[in-house]
């Protein structure tokens, strides 16, 4: 067993001091995005109780996932996550697009109440919206009627700023009128307040938006389009950070590997949790996306064992965990996680508080 801390992420569209109660040292109040839990080299964990990393710990490919905690104020960007075969493509060829040769495969599983935009909106819903917003963008409208987003994605992201301010505006305006409920309209106003005139705003009319209660939870395979829009939540994924982003966002765009990326298996899975109760209370909730290569329990007040032969990742989210591997013994506090590589024997996990344990699947 490796423990480990969290590797903290200060991306801008981070919660302001909103991870600070999972961290060794309170950072300050400015905007706290990502807590990794991994051996990515772009964040990897540091050892609890040594100098060096989890990269430094392990040899490569032994930590095959990465956890993270995730506080966004504002959207993550529009992105998909390319496909192996494009990743290891893009990777070969040098393009600082890509920081590994892997497929990003990821579950975000809601803490508190999370927006997100993910796939593709109905077709007719998302073409009224488009003419909606903007007459001159009826070519678009077609494409996306005919189900075709790859050739309305140009269109719509050529738009400049001044017309997808008042494009926006029309759409804001009339939402419920345009079949927009109260919490997309919300979203969406969100995103235009934080990215005025980015033509990304136009893309979000094309896709799907729900509000994650928590506990809920959204898979997305590599190759499908969203966008995290606001709330606190649990990313499990691929040791990978790969990303090719559309809008929202002060990154490079990469609109034609992006377009490229897409996959008609990237389509989100949205997750209800399976929920073991106990004298009434919940103890156990599991997240086994169908085909995914990994699945997450959350433990509150109670325990498991999670069996050899995979790499788990156990991250002690309230009070205390104590873990049991062999001869040797563990107690993780908020905010700390132990690596469990997959020549280890079965550990008997123990949550007193909640914690997330998460493993390989084959």
């Amino acid at each position: 067993m490796i423990p480990i801390t969290g590797y903290l992420q200060t991306y801008d569209w981070g919660v302001p001091g909103g991870l600070n109660p999972w961290l060794t040292a309170p950072a300050g109040q400015g905007p706290q995005a990502e807590l990794w839990f991994g051996a990515h080299p772009n964040g990897p964990s540091p050892l609890r109780d040594a100098p060096g990393s989890l990269a430094d710990a392990t040899a490569p490919g032994e930590v095959a996932l990465l956890v993270k905690l995730l506080a966004a104020a504002r959207p993550l960007s529009i992105q998909l996550h390319p496909p192996a075969d494009l990743a290891a493509a893009l990777f070969a060829a040098g393009s600082d697009l890509v920081a590994d040769d892997r497929a990003k495969i990821e579950m975000l599983v809601a803490l508190e109440p999370f927006a997100v935009f993910a796939g593709w909106r109905d077709a007719e819903h998302a073409a009224q919206l488009l003419a909606a917003a903007d007459p001159e963008l009826t070519g678009a409208a077609d494409d996306v009627r005919a189900e075709n987003p790859q050739a309305a994605l140009p269109k719509i992201l050529a738009v400049g700023p001044e017309r997808v301010q008042n494009d926006i505006g029309r759409v804001l305006e009339r939402a419920a009128d345009l079949g927009l409920d109260s919490y997309e309209t919300a979203s969406l106003a969100l995103a235009a307040r934080e990215f005025p005139g980015d033509a990304g705003l136009l893309v979000l009319l094309l896709l799907g938006h729900r509000r994650l209660e928590a506990g809920a939870a959204v898979y997305m395979p590599a190759g499908g389009v969203h966008a995290y829009a606001e709330g606190f939540g649990i990313e499990i994924m691929t040791s990978s950070d790969n990303v090719l982003r559309l809008g929202l966002t002060s990154k490079r765009i990469a609109v034609d590997e992006a377009i490229e990326a897409l996959r008609d298996e990237g389509e989100p899975h949205f997750l209800g949790a399976d929920v073991q109760m106990d004298h009434g209370h919940p103890v156990m909730t599991s997240y086994r996306p169908y085909s995914a290569p990994f699945a997450a329990e959350f433990l509150r007040s109670s325990g498991l064992v999670a069996r050899s032969g995979g790499y788990r990742c156990v991250v002690c989210i309230a009070g205390e965990t104590t873990i049991i591997c062999g001869d040797e013994a563990l107690t993780l506090q908020q905010g700390q996680g132990c690596a469990i590589l997959a020549d280890e024997p079965d550990a008997q996990i123990e949550a007193d508080g909640s914690a997330a344990v998460v493993e390989t699947r084959g």
